[in-house]
């Protein structure tokens, strides 16, 4: 820790973003205010001239807070205080880098000086360790977010009201004082503490915590100072200097020395570990306004616990960011600059769908391309053709693969609410064009076809139609090669029950085997799918095989389809992330995959063929 400290020093530069005039101008500001001060202290001291003394009588007269009633000073202290209070939370995060949980120390510290330290510290225990034993039980009983919050804050109440109870009943003042808490504050905190724990693990939440509660102590103890309480109400102008001391700490003194400090780990990270950043999509607020299309509904409600704890386990050190507008600036927070070198130590594994829009599936891999940072999945020209239904089965049926033939509505026949069912020859799928990570809808009628095709409309997109193609609707999997320039591997096909669950593993002999495998393989270098993807296949009586869609993304559940398909090849959830992280450890980790290798396919419990 103490080299890493000594070589952020060391190699710090400021940032420079403010231009040395405005620079200077702004130090001569924050001048200004202590010159003043100096001004009250010749006159109260009767010295410096007639000039000064009548400025600075003049300043003490009209330019004071002091002749607010003792009643009313505490909440104008708030106030006053304020830019005291930012200025130490600026230097802890800033120039220590340590973690805390924003400005809530602040609010905190408030808090502390309603009801005491010490009954504040007990309330705020209660509270942190009643929301890390209800988390769990949250979490497994799938509870929406919205539902867990609520949980909390009526776990914040009920302790309120509880310390309240329990403090009139046994003439117990600390715990009577705990309802006077302010409940807001308290609430916040629970809240953000919630969210620390499910974005990066319990003993990062406690870290944080801490640190929060120590700067709101100091702040409290501070803030509690005579001398500096008569200070700031007498000399209201010193709020200017604190708020040019904020900027010059940006600028001079953003060291950041214990920014890769990670509670919980017993050993230092090791050489190979990664900064990674899981970008997912849960709340997609980050928007001037809605409009077309959006990301379907699991991108919200799956978890990525598993996956962030599986990464975690194994020394990298993991953040979880919503993929909006603001994933360029928390990238950068993030990643230190250490990590973006010629050999980057830094990945973001693409788990979102996008914002919205038409193009929302190339929206996070082109954010990566233009700042620089690797990630996992298809480049933004290969999410291009993968998202576009028709682009994607011509790309496929110009390598020689059978794709499913589908076409736009025809208003006759396709829309007319009316049209005879029996004219048609059999079910048909409406499908998504340009948003492939949407399932087809199976419709058996003229009006379901209508009411197919409204559903996509209102989800804005174009629909199409195809005729539900005979035979088996299977599921492969295909993972990139193990080392640079092997070939894809295709794990064993599982069986593909739409709305059905449970992924059981496809009976095929070993002709039916190779022929999936061979298609799902071409298919994986043609559409450059990148690290994994999963197909949807149909295979005819005659032992043809076609491509029906394909996802590259939001794939990586322990349950879900790739780990099922890759524990039938012998490959545990483990070493499939581990062989995600490998592709992307190597030199040569971005190097596409060109032409049609030999091929590779995995039989369940049989290894490789």
């Amino acid at each position: 820790m103490h080299a890493g400290i000594i070589r952020r020093l060391r190699t710090h530069q400021a940032r420079r973003g403010i231009p040395l005039p405005v620079l200077a101008l702004v130090v001569a500001l924050g001048i200004l205010p202590l010159l003043l001060v100096g001004l009250r202290v010749l006159a109260f001291a009767g010295s410096g001239g007639p000039a000064l003394g009548m400025a600075g009588d003049w300043l003490n007269q009209h330019l004071s807070l002091l002749w607010i009633p003792a009643a009313d000073r505490t909440a104008i202290l708030h106030v006053v205080q304020l830019p005291l209070a930012a200025l130490m939370v600026a230097v802890t995060r800033l120039s220590l880098g340590i973690r805390v949980l924003g400005f809530r120390a602040i609010l905190i510290a408030i808090g502390m000086g309603e009801i005491g330290i010490l009954p504040s510290l007990l309330l705020i225990a209660i509270i942190a360790g009643s929301v890390v034993l209800v988390r769990p039980l949250m979490r497994r009983s799938s509870m929406p977010l919205y539902a867990r919050v609520s949980s909390i804050l009526s776990i914040v109440a009920a302790t309120m009201v509880g310390g309240l109870l329990l403090g009139s009943t046994f003439d117990v003042p600390m715990l009577s004082s705990f309802a006077f808490f302010p409940v807001v504050i308290l609430a916040m905190l629970a809240e953000s503490i919630a969210d620390t724990v499910a974005r990066e693990s319990t003993a990062m939440a406690a870290w944080r915590t801490a640190t929060t509660i120590l700067l709101a102590l100091l702040i409290a103890v501070i803030s509690a100072w005579p001398p500096l309480r008569q200070l700031t109400l007498a000399c209201p102008e010193l709020i200017l200097t604190q708020l040019v001391l904020v900027i010059l700490v940006s600028e001079f003194m953003d060291w950041r020395l214990l920014e890769n400090f990670r509670p919980g780990q017993n050993s230092p990270q090791p050489s190979t570990g990664l900064h990674i950043a899981v970008v997912r999509n849960r709340w997609s607020n980050a928007v001037l306004r809605h409009t077309g299309s959006t990301a379907p509904k699991r991108y919200r409600l799956r978890s990525v616990q598993a996956l962030v704890d599986e990464l975690r386990a194994r020394g990298h050190t993991v953040v979880v960011l919503e993929a909006d507008a603001r994933l360029f600036s928390r990238l950068k927070d993030v990643f230190p600059r250490e990590a973006l070198g010629e050999i980057p130590e830094a990945l973001v594994i693409n788990c979102a769908g996008g914002a919205q829009g038409k193009g929302r599936l190339c929206q996070v891999p082109t954010l990566c391309e233009m700042i620089g940072v690797p990630y996992t999945g298809p480049d933004p020209l290969a999410m291009a053709v993968i998202s576009d239904q028709l682009l994607m089965s011509q790309t496929l049926a110009a390598q020689g693969l059978r794709t499913l033939p589908c076409r736009e509505p025809v208003y006759a026949k396709d829309h007319d609410p009316g049209h005879d069912p029996g004219e048609l020859p059999g079910p048909r799928l409406v499908m998504h064009r340009f948003q492939t990570d949407r399932e087809p809808i199976l419709a058996r009628s003229a009006p379901a076809i209508t009411r197919a095709m409204t559903r996509v409309r209102n989800a804005g997109d174009l629909p199409l139609i195809a005729a539900v193609p005979a035979g088996r609707r299977l599921r492969v999997v295909v993972i990139r090669g193990a080392n640079a320039g092997s070939p894809p591997q295709v794990l064993p096909p599982i069986e593909s029950h739409p709305g059905k669950r449970g992924y059981p593993p496809a009976q095929l002999d070993h002709a039916q085997h190779s022929a999936l495998a061979d298609a799902a393989q071409r298919a994986f270098v043609a559409l450059r799918c990148g690290d994994l993807a999963r197909m949807e296949l149909w295979l005819t009586p005659e032992g043809e095989v076609g491509i029906i869609s394909v996802r590259a993304i939001d794939l990586l559940s322990p349950r879900g389809e790739v780990a099922v398909s890759a524990r039938e090849a012998g490959i545990s959830y483990p070493a499939l992330i581990q062989r995600l992280l490998d592709s992307h450890m190597t030199p040569a980790r971005h190097a596409p995959a060109i032409g049609h290798a030999p091929l590779t396919v995995f039989e369940p419990a049989r290894g490789t063929l």
